[in-house]
């Protein structure tokens, strides 16, 4: 949508209309999909309690053409689409193909497993895919008799924690919930948050997502259970049922109750494996976001694999790039990033007022999932260069000089867009670095890459304005929050 001029932004939805209607979010068209949701997905993005977990601030939508479904999510402030479930996947591809092209939009799929990738792959139609994976959001996967029992050696961890469980507190007491018991659950959330108060943003969201879901889990086919310590709850799931496969997307237990986590996992299995009508075969116990504590806890449990999700970008400008040149750029120079710029980047990324223009917050960032060290902006931008959402020099004062701000090309849309940005460490600011960095980017993009190039700031950022406008770009319109040039 950046990519339209505000007096067409009636022909812009129009234009949506007539291709493809995505229907916004809401629990009533989340429920409408439950159906496609339910013959199985590939993996834990795509199922139900997860979509409303998680929908927050995602511009999440869903549409459903010739009885197939497509799902399309904001992933890395950028749009993205779920490949295609349901009777016509081939004829959607060509809507979706349209669709992307008259909206100014990227051609992105999330949640894609292996089986997909290959598919994208040998699609003639998707010209130039590039693809990566993060695994800290990879799915750990387990068997579903395993679980019931914990037999043989390799579970015997499991079973003397239960063992010892039984032992304070007797027998456990392992029932589905209902309605009622809804405030009990929020009073151990209560107590499972202040042993937490350390708690990092994603794991603050998952908190307030969970609370959330205990209102409508049952209208989505959902099924949670508790484990009751004389007549107290000391632990609860919530999972999901899709093919042959249980989701467990919550598992919280009180740390007072020993044993009550691997009590209320394998008890929460033998209960559903009382429901008829399934044939479960796998349990799904979604990712480790990166937390080394879970991580550990998850592989001591023995996944029989792991499902990686990839984010694919279709016929990005970056994949015309093999090694991105040195660009002489007057009194700097752009390179591509290199190991020893990772002191300067985190500098870069963590100053809270030279970002502010940047419209970033680190300390917002849920993505972010463990200690903010010198690693954690260099791998985030790698991930991003290797599946084709961006392409971003590094602005030295010399070929080998210390990194001292950065120019990213990003946004890239199927029609041939590109968002340019640049930022520069404050102690180089205001000697033009910005300017010459930033003019260099825009004649790589248009001379090599071929893209049209735009760039943004906010109204109140004169400084911004400057450098752009300086670097032959002209207005091209204004919303209530940005100021576009071309």
């Amino acid at each position: 949508m950046n990519a339209i001029e505000a007096k067409d932004l009636s022909q812009y939805y129009s234009k949506e209309r007539e291709i493809l209607n995505f229907e916004p979010f809401s629990l009533v068209s989340l429920q409408k999909i439950l159906p496609y949701l339910k013959a199985g997905v590939p993996c834990s993005d795509l199922f139900a309690g997860a979509l409303f977990m998680w929908q927050e601030s995602t511009d999440l939508c869903f549409c459903v053409w010739n009885d197939t479904l497509v799902i399309r999510q904001d992933r890395g402030a950028q749009p993205a689409f779920t490949w295609p479930i349901g009777k016509d996947p081939d004829g959607m591809l060509d809507k979706l193909l349209q669709y992307v092209k008259e909206n100014h939009l990227p051609l992105r799929f999330c949640a894609v497993n292996e089986e997909t990738l290959e598919a994208i792959r040998q699609d003639r139609r998707l010209k130039n895919p590039m693809w990566a994976y993060d695994s800290r959001w990879s799915d750990y996967i387990y068997s579903f008799e395993e679980a019931k029992t914990f037999s043989g050696h390799k579970y015997s961890g499991q079973r003397n924690h239960i063992n010892h469980f039984k032992k304070l507190y007797g027998e456990p007491d392992i029932r589905f919930l209902t309605q009622a018991d809804i405030p009990t659950v929020l009073e151990l959330l209560g107590a499972y948050n202040a042993e937490h108060a350390d708690a990092n943003p994603l794991e603050r969201l998952e908190l307030k997502h969970t609370k959330e879901l205990l209102s409508v889990y049952e209208s989505l086919g959902l099924y949670a259970a508790g484990l009751f310590v004389d007549g107290n709850l000391a632990a609860f799931s919530i999972g999901e049922v899709a093919g042959d496969m249980l989701l467990i997307h919550v598992e919280k237990a009180l740390r007072c109750y020993e044993g009550a986590y691997p009590t209320m996992y394998s008890g929460f299995v033998r209960l559903m494996a009382t429901l008829p009508g399934y044939s479960l075969q796998i349990i799904n116990r979604e990712d480790d976001s990166g937390d080394p504590g879970i991580r550990i806890s998850k592989r001591q449990y023995h996944p029989i694999k792991q499902i990686d999700k990839y984010l694919v970008h279709i016929n990005s400008p970056a994949a015309k790039i093999a090694t991105l040149p040195d660009i002489p750029a007057g009194r700097v120079v752009l390179t591509p990033f290199r190991e020893t710029d990772k002191q300067s980047y985190l500098a870069l990324n963590t100053d809270i007022e030279n970002n502010r223009y940047w419209d970033y917050d680190y300390r917002e960032d849920a993505s972010i999932t463990g200690q903010i060290d010198e690693n954690v902006f260099y791998d985030s931008t790698m991930f991003d260069m290797r599946a084709g959402d961006s392409i971003n020099f590094a602005v030295r004062m010399c070929p080998e000089g210390e990194m001292i701000g950065e120019v990213i090309l990003w946004n890239f849309t199927a029609d041939g867009d590109a968002e340019l940005g640049c930022r520069i460490l404050p102690q180089y600011q205001k000697r033009g670095y910005g300017k010459a960095a930033f003019h260099a980017a825009a004649n790589f993009a248009k001379t090599v890459l071929g893209a049209n190039v735009y760039a943004r700031c906010f109204l109140e950022n004169a400084a911004s304005r400057r450098m752009i406008t300086a670097s032959g770009f002209s207005e091209w319109y204004r919303d209530e929050k940005f100021q576009y040039f071309r």
